[in-house]
């Protein structure tokens, strides 16, 4: 009979040998299926993790021992939460819970290796079913991103560095002409950043600066980057210095393609180089005139020795002129006269000289002030007529007493009129008026001239160390006379003069 053939509508049974057959078949079958499944799981280089749904490993992949540096033997069994920080377990349960209920769950997080060290991982977990649809646990996929995660965050920190940066960046064609302008470039050129798009470097230079700018471009092309520093100049005209860096790009193929700049705003820097340049000039000019104030007094010293003996020879002259009673001898008295004089008139102007510059010993004492304006005036007497000036002095008739140093006081002065000389000494009108008076209990010196006077500002900066409205000024004197007053308990100012000019005054106490 053959097989499965029917009797009356009952298929008879197959031999027993044909269905034991079958299920060996079927057997073999499915432990190659298994073989097959676990050799391609294994070859999946990414960490692969299978757990049923109590969170007990079931599955551990060549990929997940070589990440996490456990074997599969170690964790099998084990619930998955030791792979993660052990504060981190809640969260891990509830990323199963949530897969439970969606299906899936991917994200980012730490993950802990064996040895303790701590990586970030990209994670994709999903649920596990049978055939019929029942879920029997979960499998993950873990990707160590810990380099591209410190790489993004560092490219993130170099763009917000870039956009915040001082210094203003753009990126321009092998023509020069800008293709790339960051906002803070733009910002400190007074442009918006699409107004320089396609522009040509040399609307941002003065053309004083543009021969020093192209050769630092040539520098840039021969050895791949530069520095220099030039002028920039803004969209309203204005110009400031700018410090570039210039650095040579190249496209894909290793091509020349152009170069970015980066610059800097080094005007303060650069006016701050300029002014400490003037100072070290000044300071070098202020050190030659204290050498030469230490040789007046050796000067002077010798200057007196033949003045004193002028004086003599004309006192003998005179004494041998008394023999000539005629029209002669008394015309030779006369010059005589003049000669012995004019010495006696050399030797005071040399003690005054060495009083002046001598060093003072700070001794104070009670003083006229008519009588040190006098002596002030009477050093400048040489500077006085190679201006043309005129000076009128106008003294107080009362007595008008301080109690300072004389030659601190009488520098003051010195300082107050010269800077009164200079002021007038290329006017047409070069008068000055120095002035003494009491008021109370107070003396006033006032040195009027009427020369070009000075705007608010710099009347606000007067008396500042180094500060001059002078070509030729160190800036020094007011700022000593201001220092000397308020030693000595005075007040030193300066006022417009009606009409023109200024009006340089301080006041002390009077002594009596």
């Amino acid at each position: 009979m053959p097989m499965n053939e029917r009797v009356e509508g009952i298929e008879l049974p197959r031999p027993r040998s044909a269905e034991t057959q079958a299920a060996k078949w079927q057997r073999a079958r499915s432990r190659t299926d298994a073989h097959y499944q676990s050799q391609l799981l294994d070859s999946v280089q990414e960490s692969l993790i299978g757990t049923n749904l109590e969170g007990e490993v079931t599955y551990w992949g060549r990929g997940a021992e070589q990440l996490y540096g456990y074997s599969a033997e170690e964790v099998i069994g084990k619930s998955v939460t030791f792979i993660v920080q052990p504060d981190e377990e809640h969260v891990e349960r509830e990323r199963m819970r949530q897969v439970f209920e969606t299906g899936s769950w991917k994200g980012v997080y730490q993950q802990r290796r064996k040895d303790g060290t701590i990586f970030w991982a990209s994670t994709i977990i999903s649920l596990v079913t049978d055939e019929s649809g029942k879920p029997t646990g979960f499998i993950g996929i873990d990707i160590d991103i810990t380099d591209q995660k410190r790489a993004r965050e560092e490219l993130d920190q170099l763009n917000l560095a870039i956009e915040n940066a001082m210094q203003g960046i753009s990126r321009l064609d092998r023509e020069g002409r800008f293709v790339m302008v960051k906002p803070q470039y733009a910002q400190m050129l007074g442009y918006r950043p699409e107004e320089l798009l396609g522009q040509s470097w040399t609307v941002t230079v003065p053309a004083d600066s543009e021969p020093l700018a192209r050769e630092g471009y040539e520098a840039m092309l021969r050895d791949g980057r530069t520095t220099l520093e030039c002028g920039a100049l803004r969209k309203d005209g204005s110009v400031f210095f700018k410090q570039l860096l210039l650095v040579k790009s190249y496209d894909e193929l290793g091509r020349h393609d152009g170069h970015y700049c980066f610059m800097s705003d080094v005007t303060k820097r650069k006016q701050a180089e300029i002014q400490l340049r003037e100072k070290e000039s000044q300071l070098a000019h202020i050190s030659r005139l204290s050498t030469m104030g230490e040789l007046v007094a050796g000067i002077a010293h010798e200057i007196n020795q033949p003045l004193y003996s002028i004086a003599n020879f004309a006192a003998v002259a005179e004494k041998k002129l008394e023999a000539f009673d005629d029209q002669l001898g008394e015309s030779l008295r006369e010059l005589n006269q003049l000669i012995a004089q004019q010495a006696v008139h050399a030797g005071e102007i040399i003690k005054r000289l060495r009083a002046f510059v001598g060093k003072t010993d700070g001794v104070r004492s009670p003083l006229d002030m008519n009588a040190v304006v006098r002596d002030a005036v009477a050093i400048l007497a040489p500077l006085v007529h190679s201006t043309n000036a005129s000076i009128g002095l106008e003294l107080s008739s009362s007595p008008v007493v301080v109690h300072a140093d004389r030659v601190q006081l009488e520098q003051v002065v010195v300082n107050l009129v010269r800077n009164a000389l200079e002021a007038v000494a290329d006017r047409e009108l070069r008068s000055i008026t120095v002035r003494t008076s009491l008021a109370g209990s107070t003396v006033q010196v006032a040195v009027e001239d009427t020369g070009t006077g000075v705007s608010k500002d710099e009347k606000e900066k007067l008396f500042d160390a180094f500060f001059t409205s002078k070509s030729t000024g160190l800036g020094m004197g007011l700022s000593v006379s201001r220092t000397i007053i308020e030693a000595h308990g005075g007040r030193i100012w300066a006022t417009d003069r009606p009409g023109g000019g200024l009006i340089l005054q301080f006041t002390m106490m009077s002594s009596l």
